[in-house]
């Protein structure tokens, strides 16, 4: 694993990020612990998971935009909106590999016009659906021991394509991958061995699949999708 734990010093400044809960509950840890090469961050809007992986990418030296590791095609050509807490995150662990993808579900669209403009682009991947283009890209991307930093993969991904990934995931930690991901998916949670951490209002905890929200969720919505329904509705 190339990331082992990762820190938030105190923040002074005024800003709105002290009052995500994810980084309220980091800055009142001495650390966060990464235990297995998949780690996935769970939680409801707002919690601050977004946030997080985005400032880890930043601080692990990826563009903000998303793209391949330290690759300079993509270095300042996409400029999402994103927070400042990479200033005050600390990463610890191992060097970090030349090997890596940071893919964002919200600026996918602007990474495939990068990737598209590449000498060697064979296809346009604005010609295929954002599905096809997301699995095009980390097929070619997810290649052995590198780092690789999700947010919302499963964003216009099939189920069959959800589980597809899960696959390349897992054939990638077996060659020595580490993987940090955020996710809504019960697909993607159950990836083998996959650390799952509930972030709430209430702290982070380490769940297991049986019991993370998503799953529970999903698990009552298809026992009775008909009675979920009317109890909404109601």
């Amino acid at each position: 694993m190339f990331i082992r734990s990762l820190r938030v010093a105190p923040i002074e400044e005024d800003t709105y990020v002290t009052r995500i809960p994810v980084v309220r509950h980091l800055m009142q840890r001495e650390s966060l612990r990464l235990t297995s090469p998949v780690t996935c961050f769970v939680g409801d809007n707002g919690s601050g998971k977004s946030t997080l992986i985005e400032a880890i990418a930043i601080a692990a030296g990826f563009d903000p935009g998303g793209g391949p590791l330290r690759d300079r095609a993509f270095r300042g050509q996409i400029h999402p909106t994103h927070s400042p807490l990479s200033r005050w995150l600390t990463l610890r662990g191992r060097d970090i590999p030349m090997r890596g993808y940071f893919l964002r579900a919200e600026t996918h669209y602007d990474t495939v016009t990068v990737f598209d403009t590449l000498p060697d682009a064979e296809q346009s991947r604005h010609e295929m659906s954002h599905g096809e283009s997301v699995m095009s890209i980390l097929g070619e991307q997810i290649d052995g021991a590198g780092l690789y930093i999700f947010d919302e993969p499963e964003s216009g991904l099939s189920v069959v394509r959800q589980m597809a990934l899960v696959a390349e995931i897992y054939q990638a930690v077996r060659r020595g991958a580490q993987f940090i991901i955020a996710t809504h998916s019960p697909i993607m949670l159950a990836i083998p061995d996959a650390a799952i951490i509930d972030i709430t209002e209430e702290g982070l905890e380490e769940t297991v699949y049986e019991e993370a929200e998503a799953v529970i969720a999903t698990r009552e919505f298809l026992e009775d999708p008909q009675g979920t329904i009317r109890y909404i509705l109601e």
